[in-house]
């Protein structure tokens, strides 16, 4: 999937599904920073990285949430692809963008409970495998599920990723498809409540 064919259907879901969670009235916007812990299925072990990012919230019972993040995910290869040594980090930067349906099971004003899910498109900015023969996709996307709980303004989730990347060599022209899985914790302040 070509990267302007990701973007356009992203900003459609948003679009479509935005106005109808909207229609209930409540609204926030807020920051929030994350720990992840993320690996590659029989590629790599787990290792720990960050994001950093921009999060909104259209509806009350239900709502949507398109969130804007920057991550950072680390992890170390095992001898999979046997092209890399065992104490080589995979380093990859990338613009992820979950675009998020939710459910308030508590939804107090000062503490709400809630579930999370929907898909995730993780924009890869770069990584560090420029010196080798191999690359990654430039558009990884999967699906996201979460809990969360608001106290105040305040808010903590533990989120869920699955997603699936290629591994591409450059020299021969075979592919490897490697199941992600990233793990977030996160740590968010809301200034519209």
């Amino acid at each position: 999937m070509k990267k302007s064919t990701a973007i356009l259907t992203a900003a459609l879901f948003l679009a479509l599904f935005s106005g109808k969670v909207a229609a209930q009235s409540q609204f926030s916007i807020g920051i929030k920073a994350a720990v992840n812990g993320s690996n590659y299925y029989k590629l790599t072990k787990s290792g720990v990285g960050f994001d950093a990012g921009v999060f909104m919230r259209f509806g009350n019972g239900f709502f949507f949430q398109p969130e804007v993040n920057y991550a950072f995910k680390s992890s170390s290869f095992r001898d999979a692809l046997n092209e890399f040594s065992t104490n080589l980090k995979l380093k990859q930067h990338c613009i992820s963008v979950p675009a998020l349906l939710g459910y308030h099971f508590i939804n107090n004003e000062n503490f709400k409970f809630r579930l999370t899910l929907g898909p995730r498109f993780d924009f890869k900015v770069k990584d560090n495998l420029e010196g080798t023969e191999w690359r990654t996709n430039n558009l990884i996307w999967g699906g996201q599920i979460g809990l969360g709980i608001d106290v105040w303004r305040f808010t903590i989730d533990v989120n869920y990723c699955y997603a699936a990347d290629n591994f591409h060599n450059t020299s021969n022209t075979t592919s490897q498809i490697h199941g992600t899985s990233i793990i977030t914790t996160s740590l968010g302040f809301k200034f519209i409540k």
